[in-house]
């Protein structure tokens, strides 16, 4: 079904794709989950190294959780640390899509 001019709301918005990624910072938080999977870290680790604010991370953090793609791992004095669930086939191939996406765009810049 393809939007028009009428509807209220774009078809993709509600795609799985859309729901998983959301929105730029949410990609980002994904991204610093992927890149960092051997560690749990805590919402201020995340938000530093995603380059968003503290709050937009908890904006997040508890959709991802949900989606199973994020799990919490433990407490660190009053922080809950995180980590990419290591038992989600989402996360796995979250990972293995970064690899894929690193590799093309080596290729294209010649650097392979």
């Amino acid at each position: 079904m393809s939007e028009t001019a009428t509807d209220s709301e774009p078809f993709a918005d509600d795609t799985p794709l859309v729901r998983l990624f959301g929105t730029p910072a949410r990609t980002r938080i994904l991204s610093v989950f992927v890149d960092e999977r051997e560690f749990d870290l805590t919402i201020t680790e995340v938000a530093e190294q995603a380059g968003v604010a503290r709050s937009t991370v908890y904006e997040h953090i508890d959709d991802l959780v949900a989606l199973g793609v994020i799990a919490e791992t433990r407490q660190t004095g009053s922080s809950t640390r995180y980590r990419l669930s290591r038992d989600d086939p989402i996360a796995e191939h979250l990972y293995r899509f970064d690899g894929l996406v690193l590799q093309r765009l080596l290729d294209v810049e010649g650097q392979t």
